[in-house]
């Protein structure tokens, strides 16, 4: 008799439950989803197979691991049968980190190469244009990307011309068409493409698989060869490739992207709205006010045009009598110091000067010869003393008062007996001359 489905599910149910029951499994996490409940839906992988896993929330928030693509992980659960699509899935009751898996670690590798040749420095970055007037799209024809990107700009800049490169953006390869977009968009002439004023590397949401082609070297160094200025904007908020940190700018989802390179249009319109309205105001001010002036010049109220200097005259006046009142002073006064100066040059005045001079020399003579002759006296007998203290202290009087000097046969002066052995040639000074002798036993 045959099996209904959910009979023969329910069967595949118990006997995978039954045989199998409780394991531990270690793999990588590929696909992740973390649903509004606080379940937790993934993928677990290793080289030749995958296991669909759920981590139900009521053991999920006990766990301390915070699970993400491609870490690799050693769970515990119980593999079972799901009847509502009569799939294999293992439930998780806890986690332990294993250590990498091996697309991160391939990630980590490619990009600590990169950053150690300055791909990732901030000096290399381009600065993107101010004001854009085209940008180059390169993505997938179709999804919801160039729709959301398309609509953004034409909200935000409509006058911005925008092509788009159509791409594979996900599955094996893709990253050899991304870069070879690049290339040729930084040579739009060769390929009969359009002149833009920077790039946009555009991708939805996915997984660490879905998104692997912005982490392959071929497309990073594609970014980092192009002269034009490249945006990223690949995957979710907290997704990060390669692309992301090679790339002049990082934009968190695509149609931020268009937000952080265009100017808003409304903005813009409200600026040119302010400046036209002040600038109307201005130019009504001054329009009032030479049409004031002319009614009155037309009313005569302002007079000749000549009557405006005569403030200016007067004041011109009035400096010219100051300069020819300052002028006569200082004349009166250069000659006042003249003739002060030449009543002390007069010849009366010199004889006068010559004569005190000649009495004040006549006083002062004497005295300086007084005060010389003093000086003299003082240091001739300061000169007498210092003889006679020189005189006491030479050797020659204690030689005249019979002491003698003794050298030995080296010449050095004899001071000490035991310098003296037998036998020893000396010489021997006195008051009247000198003299060899013996040191005999």
């Amino acid at each position: 008799m045959p099996l209904s489905v959910t009979e023969l599910l329910a069967r595949l149910k118990s006997a995978v439950e039954t045989r199998v029951g409780e394991q531990c499994v270690v793999g990588e996490i590929g696909s992740f989803k973390a649903a509004s409940s606080g379940h937790m839906y993934f993928t677990l992988k290793d080289a030749t197979a995958q296991l669909q896993c759920v981590f139900y929330r009521y053991q999920a928030m006990y766990c301390r691991v915070r699970l993400r693509e491609g870490m690799l992980v050693e769970l515990s659960g119980k593999a079972t049968v799901w009847e509502g699509r009569g799939s294999l899935q293992f439930v998780v009751s806890s986690v332990r980190e294993a250590g990498i898996g091996s697309l991160q670690q391939r990630f980590e590798e490619l990009k600590r190469k990169l950053e150690a040749e300055g791909l990732f420095a901030s000096s290399r970055k381009k600065p993107l244009p101010p004001f854009p007037l085209s940008v180059g799209l390169i993505t997938s024809p179709t999804g919801a990307v160039i729709q959301d990107m398309r609509h953004r700009l034409e909200s935000r800049a409509p006058w911005m011309q925008a092509y788009l490169m159509p791409v594979q953006v996900q599955g094996k390869g893709a990253e050899f068409g991304l870069a070879e977009a690049i290339r040729r968009w930084n040579d739009p002439q060769r390929y009969g493409l359009p002149q833009v004023d920077y790039l946009v590397l555009a991708r939805g949401g996915g997984s660490l698989e879905d998104l692997w082609c912005f982490n392959e070297e071929v497309l990073a160094r594609a970014i980092a060869a192009s002269s034009l200025p490249i945006v990223s904007a690949v995957g979710h908020e907290t997704d990060f490739t390669i692309a992301d940190f090679v790339a002049d700018l990082r934009a968190p989802t695509p149609t931020a992207a268009i937000e952080l390179t265009t100017p808003d249009a409304a903005a813009i319109s409200r600026f040119l709205s302010r400046t036209e309205e002040s600038l109307r105001n201005a130019l009504t001010r001054a329009l009032r006010q030479a049409h004031m002036r002319m009614r009155y010049a037309e009313q005569g109220v302002l007079g000749h045009p000549l009557s405006a200097l005569n403030p200016f005259a007067q004041r011109l006046d009035a400096a010219e009598d100051e300069l020819h009142r300052a002028a006569a002073e200082h004349l009166k006064t250069a000659a006042a110091r003249l003739n002060v100066l030449e009543a002390s040059l007069s010849i009366r005045s010199l004889k006068m000067r010559l004569a005190a001079a000649r009495q004040a020399a006549e006083y002062y003579a004497p005295r300086i010869c007084t005060a010389a002759f003093n000086r003299l006296a003082t240091a001739r007998a300061a000169l007498d003393v210092a003889a006679a203290n020189i005189n006491a202290a030479s050797p020659q009087n204690a030689l005249n008062r019979g002491f003698a000097l003794v050298r030995t046969p080296a010449g050095s002066l004899a001071r000490h007996a035991a310098e003296l052995p037998p036998g020893s040639r000396l010489r021997i000074t006195l008051a009247d001359g000198s003299l060899n002798a013996d040191v005999v036993p």
